[in-house]
């Protein structure tokens, strides 16, 4: 069975504030969206999640690309992944580069990290928190 990640409820529903376009999809139910279920990553990626969606938004909107619409947002194999519907070449751009970093950031508190495997899990940690699953 699967550990259950989840971000706080404050920093999700911040997320959904600021990027309410982005996150439409939140107060769906289950059966219509994955964003029903929230941001399955920890806090420490807040602030990459909070930059990213700044510039897909900023972009979307100074250059009427389609609007990008987030259809989940998790970790997987110790990585974000940014699952989203719309935008083009540029924001896609954004979400990969957005993905590639996580790699390299604490999911616990978003210092500088590496990917650690233990037990089949992996995860990003940093120095303080290596070794901790939670």
């Amino acid at each position: 069975m699967g550990m259950e990640i989840e971000m706080k409820m404050e920093l999700d529903e911040l997320l959904c504030q600021r990027y309410p376009k982005i996150f439409s999809e939140r107060n769906m139910t289950a059966d219509k969206s994955c964003m029903y279920w929230g941001f399955s990553c920890r806090d420490g990626w807040f602030d990459l999640i909070d930059v990213l969606c700044s510039q897909l938004q900023l972009w979307t909107d100074r250059n009427g690309a389609p609007q990008v619409t987030a259809k989940q947002v998790k970790e997987k194999f110790g990585k974000l992944c940014f699952y989203s519907a719309g935008g083009n070449d540029h924001t896609l751009g954004m979400v990969v580069m957005a993905q590639s970093m996580s790699t390299r950031i604490c999911e616990l508190c978003g210092n500088p990290g590496i990917m650690e495997i233990e037990d089949g899990w992996y995860r990003v940690r940093c120095n303080e928190h290596a070794g901790q699953r939670k």
